[in-house]
């Protein structure tokens, strides 16, 4: 029978691996570990800023060129990875015997996209303009992202591209949308002169998940200004053409791509004009301007316009590979049972300069970060075992690649585990907890991190988070996010998802996006070590009582499970 830890248990519970053993399955342990619960914890001193600190300069320098999947600097944090879990004893469970567990992504490489505007009259078409994206050329349309699939329909003008029924606003409505292109204005807004013109939960995301929805094949932007920013954006974009873009996992044949691959492109204000039939650039801008004087009254309207985007691109295969280091349990029957700790060590490599000139994108926090911190919980279980102290159940250090890709790495673990997922007792994932965002840098509190998952899938495991904090790094455990209705939709952005997908309890520890997310300037020296240390030591005492639990955590949230049968 699985335990189910009510809130008011947690109380007792804390006593209980104060002073407890390691509960029945003791008497069967090896008489040359002690399992004790209380001992394990001590060893969370480990965990300190001195071992963090030294290793995340290294992983993060510039020489790792920001770890982007599939490169010789990916490989190279990797072996970094692997010779440190060797030097702490771990063992390899990876092929042949390795700390690697490699796999293959397609890539595609994106050489050009032709864009062809027709005028539609009944049956009737007349090509009005053909123009191409290119390294060296730039078109009346900008891929901002996506633009991996040959496309083809008429153009919807839908205003903003909302629909805010308690505002009335209804720019989506009353037209079919089913793959035609959907042809908004860039900024959505929500409030103007203090009037709350559009709700303010509907961002640039929320609106792009309203659109496509509905099945449209793609959007295109106005921008907001003109015509500079046009130009900017188009020639920025340019230098995307050429470079490695969208991955899958070689061994699925079908789905498993990475990101979007429709159509999300800004439109040359010139040619916005003409299919809206307006005079001038000026004209357009005053448009817009009359359009939110009158948001309610506007109704989205079918063009007599139809877009054709096709993309040309080259293949190519590229190796991977996910890093695997096993702390072995000690007691015979349940160290065959996993608690599975993750991070991702990839990031995004070299890109767009900043103001600086710098293009190394180091990505100390993201995930830097975490995967440093798991080196330094490996630490101190290796130290504990050292002492003859070891936790029952095993514990799996997964250090995935291609996150940046599209969670290609930990999907490929989650559908060809090490260990088998009805022995994976629980996941923990870390990604970003060296820094604090705004929230929380306005509230003044460091000492925090957002818990995603939990009781949103198991109430079990959230108890056991709850006991473990007050007796390591009792951190404030947010739960801002934790939400299946949260629109940023953190519980199914990182690693944690394709554990979640096939029914394992999941945690995920996480301080938020900061300003550096995604630019050169996430560097180390941002990096607050001491923070990081309360959060891993949470971590830490979170991974001794699953691992040390008479019975692994209890999945009872059947919304979550839901959901995710779609991803299966």
């Amino acid at each position: 029978m699985k335990i189910h830890l009510q809130p008011f248990l947690v109380g007792l519970l804390i006593f209980a691996v104060s002073c407890a053993g390691s509960g029945p399955s003791s008497q069967n342990q090896p008489a040359e570990y002690i399992t004790e619960t209380g001992q394990l914890l001590d060893f969370q001193q480990e965990i300190s800023a001195d071992y963090l600190r030294p290793h995340l300069t290294a992983f993060a320098h510039d020489s790792m060129k920001g770890r982007e999947t599939g490169t010789l600097s990916e490989k190279k944090a990797a072996e970094y990875l692997a010779d440190e879990y060797e030097a702490l004893g771990l063992k390899p469970v990876g092929d042949n015997d390795s700390y690697f567990q490699n796999f293959e992504l397609n890539a595609t490489k994106s050489d050009s996209i032709v864009f062809e505007m027709y005028a539609k009259d009944g049956t009737a078409k007349e090509r009005i303009s053909r123009s191409v994206a290119s390294k060296s050329k730039t078109a009346d349309f900008a891929r901002l992202f996506g633009g991996t699939d040959t496309l083809s329909g008429k153009v919807v003008f839908a205003g903003f591209g909302v629909s805010d029924q308690e505002r009335g606003v209804a720019h989506l409505d009353g037209v079919d949308l089913k793959n035609k292109w959907v042809m908004v204005f860039q900024n959505t807004p929500n409030v103007v002169d203090g009037d709350t013109l559009i709700d303010p939960k509907i961002d640039a995301r929320k609106r792009f998940q309203m659109i496509m929805r509905q099945g449209a094949a793609g959007i295109l932007i106005i921008p907001a200004k003109e015509p500079r920013e046009f130009d900017v954006i188009a020639q920025k974009m340019q230098g995307s053409f050429g470079e490695t873009g969208r991955m899958s996992l070689a061994y699925r044949e079908s789905g498993g791509s990475s990101g979007f691959s429709g159509g999300y492109n800004v439109v040359k204000p010139g040619l916005v004009v003409k299919l809206l039939g307006l005079k001038s650039v000026e004209e357009l801008t005053d448009y817009r301007q009359k359009l939110i004087g009158s948001i309610t009254d506007f109704q989205p309207k079918e063009l007599h316009y139809q877009l054709t985007q096709i993309p040309y691109s080259s293949k190519e295969v590229i190796p991977s590979q996910n890093v695997l280091a096993l702390h072995e349990g000690a007691d015979p029957e349940l160290k065959e049972e996993v608690v599975v700790l993750t991070s991702h060590y990839d990031h995004v490599g070299i890109g767009e300069p900043d103001s600086t000139g710098d293009r190394i994108y180091n990505g100390a926090d993201d995930d830097g970060s975490g995967t440093i911190g798991l080196l330094n919980i490996a630490k101190a279980f290796a130290k504990a075992k050292k002492k003859g102290i070891k936790p029952e159940r095993s514990i799996l250090f997964l250090n995935v690649s291609a996150e940046e890709k599209g969670l290609l790495g930990s999907r490929y673990y989650s559908d060809h585990p090490v260990f088998p997922m009805e022995k994976t007792a629980a996941n923990l994932n870390t990604d970003m907890i060296g820094r604090i965002d705004s929230t929380h840098k306005s509230e003044g509190i460091e000492k925090y991190a957002y818990i995603i998952g939990a009781e949103l899938i198991s109430s079990d495991l959230d108890s056991l988070i709850k006991v473990a904090n007050k007796q390591s790094g009792e951190i404030t455990l947010n739960k801002r996010y934790n939400d299946l209705n949260d629109p940023q939709q953190f519980y199914r952005r990182s690693d944690h998802w394709h554990f979640g997908r096939k029914k394992v309890p999941f945690a995920f520890f996480f301080t938020g996006i900061h300003e550096d997310y995604h630019r050169p300037s996430d560097e180390v020296h941002k990096i607050r070590f001491e923070k990081m240390e309360s959060i891993l030591r949470t971590m830490y005492a979170t991974t001794v009582m699953i691992a040390n639990a008479e019975n692994p955590p209890f999945v009872d949230n059947q919304e979550f499970i839901e959901i995710t049968k779609s991803d299966n």
